[in-house]
């Protein structure tokens, strides 16, 4: 069957255009730009298919069904529109549609991602499973915190509850700004289902067991993919991947992902000459740690009030039932 997607304005090809000239001359490359093209999307599912905790963790499928579960509880929707931010491969959204298409006879699904691929991804194994469902899927930068408000309303049915899930994405964003900005799209009554990848101890004592994690050949392969399709040669960059704490106590540190130049190099991307010396820089990709005991913090910091948390045995991931603070 056909899938229509909307893009948003924040994936036109200007705005990519200037993301990427920014980046090139920050030497931060966007980090959407790993997932943009749909050799990208593939790097990046065999990846997560042989690494993330969801596909190499039964235990923690089953914690994302108990969350699942907790949240059509406490929501008790017969009108509910599931907002999937960053929805990925659509895995976890099509378990979670599984049990709340029964109970939900006014159920509306928005897939959100900035990859189409991703998003088509998603749509297509949702054809295979739940066929009827209302969807309005949207390939849209969270990074740029576009105003999501009108288009949630304009699909909405009055009366119909929303839950908003955020799988994977605080990791890879500014926490600090990120999580107010998804607060933002709560209104009372709305519920917010939040992963994030943990730190089992502080930056010490988890550094060496995580790692491995973002280390390895298929994340390098992911890596060099981007690097690859700017116009950087295998041979012109040396990969670095390294830890970095980002608070002094260490319950919050960060995985840094770089390419160091080995000869100099003059590309011309977007009308723009860029020219890097040997020795030089660029970051490719991060991905934010916090420890368990400080995510309750970390979520009230930015407006959310924390309902119930399910942690992994090994204390690798968390997922978070959260609405917003009163006020």
């Amino acid at each position: 069957m056909p899938v229509t997607l909307t893009f948003h304005d924040s994936q036109y090809p200007d705005r990519m255009a200037e993301q990427v000239r920014q980046g090139l001359r920050a030497r931060k490359l966007p980090g959407k730009l790993l997932y943009e093209s749909p050799a990208q999307a593939q790097r990046w599912l065999a990846y997560h298919q042989a690494y993330s905790p969801s596909r190499t963790e039964p235990a923690l499928l089953q914690l994302y069904h108990d969350a699942f579960r907790a949240a059509l509880q406490a929501l008790s929707p017969r009108a509910l529109h599931y907002v999937s931010l960053g929805c990925g491969g659509g895995n976890k959204d099509v378990q979670f549609l599984q049990q709340a298409a029964p109970r939900c006879p006014a159920l509306l699904f928005t897939p959100m991602d900035v990859s189409a691929a991703l998003v088509l991804a998603t749509m297509l194994r949702l054809q295979d499973t739940l066929p009827g469902l209302n969807t309005a899927p949207l390939v849209v930068d969270l990074e740029a915190a576009p105003d999501l408000l009108p288009w949630l309303v304009q699909h909405e049915n009055p009366g119909q509850r929303r839950l908003l899930s955020c799988f994977g994405m605080l990791p890879n964003f500014d926490y600090g700004t990120f999580l107010p900005y998804v607060r933002g799209l709560l209104r009372p009554g709305d519920l917010l289902l939040l992963s994030a990848n943990l730190s089992p101890g502080v930056y010490q004592d988890a550094v060496g067991r995580i790692l491995p994690q973002y280390d390895n050949p298929l994340a390098h392969a992911w890596y060099a993919g981007l690097l690859d399709s700017l116009g950087f040669g295998v041979s012109q960059t040396q990969p670095q991947v390294r830890p970095k704490l980002l608070r002094d106590d260490g319950h919050v540190w960060q995985i840094r992902a770089e390419a160091s130049l080995t000869e100099p190099l003059d590309l011309a991307v977007y009308d723009e000459q860029f020219r890097f010396a040997p020795g030089e820089t660029l970051q490719v990709f991060f991905s934010n740690r916090f420890t368990p005991q400080v995510m309750p913090d970390v979520l009230a910091a930015a407006g959310l009030h924390l309902l119930q948390t399910w942690l992994l045995a090994s204390q690798e991931e968390g997922i978070y039932l959260c609405e917003s603070t009163p006020g």
